[in-house]
């Protein structure tokens, strides 16, 4: 069971901000994963980390994204952050 409650977008409970964070989520993945519904739970902070991501791995990034996810992945190895 997660110690963070994991949002769900069909919930008819959830908060707006978080119900918009979720469908941008899902529109940009083309999926949604559980760290952005966990994520939901403060939207504001969600969206700031996406941004970061964003800027960092994606669109902001001089790397092609082939060496920025391996820039990604190497990092994750390193620090034992599997997810």
């Amino acid at each position: 069971m997660a110690r963070i409650p994991l949002l769900r977008e069909d919930d008819p409970s959830l908060p707006d901000d978080a119900r918009e964070f979720l469908a941008r989520a899902g529109q940009s993945r083309g999926r949604l994963l559980n760290i952005y519904r966990a994520m939901a739970n403060r939207p504001a902070a969600a969206q700031a980390f996406s941004e970061m991501i964003r800027t960092v791995y994606r669109s902001g990034s001089s790397l092609p994204p082939k060496q920025a996810e391996l820039a990604y992945l190497t990092a994750t190895v390193v620090n034992n952050c599997y997810y």
